[in-house]
């Protein structure tokens, strides 16, 4: 199954720390738009995508994930309470191919949340190591995000691009 990731599982160390994947391709989801609105039972806010009622783009990356992971994946996602799953067709940025990928839809919104730094982290890593384009990352950057409480699971989410550094707050 190819699996749309627009959020922290563009980051290739991030969603092998859930489950194995194999990478496709980087992709344009026409139409759409990303924010940081989904509520996440730590309090920050987590990437979605939602309709634009202007011309805009989400870019992300495509994943091939066997059938007997995706439970595992939907778990983290939060499947059927967090978020939903849809069908959707993106546009291969290397070759222009239309790839019809499963993609998560946020189901518990909030206006003005924002995510935790780690997160921001995860996403960033992501896109700028799947050559994203530069104007998204430089709006990637832009977002607002908040240092996260729990220094504990700031350490941890941070380890998973360098588990060899100890890191500092």
């Amino acid at each position: 199954m190819l699996c749309f990731a627009y959020g922290s599982n563009m980051s290739t160390q991030r969603l092998a720390a859930r489950i194995p994947a194999r990478f496709v391709a980087t992709a344009k989801l026409s139409a759409y738009q990303l924010a940081f609105h989904q509520h996440s039972g730590d309090g920050s806010g987590k990437c979605d995508i939602v309709p634009a009622s202007e011309p805009s783009a989400v870019f992300g990356v495509v994943w091939q994930v066997e059938a007997h992971h995706k439970p595992t994946l939907d778990r983290y996602e939060g499947l059927g309470h967090a978020y939903t799953e849809t069908w959707l067709t993106v546009t291969d940025l290397t070759d222009s191919r239309q790839l019809d990928v499963q993609a998560y839809i946020g189901q518990i919104t909030a206006q003005g949340i924002k995510p935790y730094t780690w997160y921001k982290h995860h996403v960033l890593t992501g896109a700028q190591e799947h050559g994203l384009p530069p104007g998204y990352i430089r709006a990637l950057e832009s977002v607002q995000a908040l240092e996260d409480p729990n220094t504990d699971r700031h350490a941890r989410e941070i380890a998973i691009h360098a588990p060899e550094l100890v890191l500092e707050r």
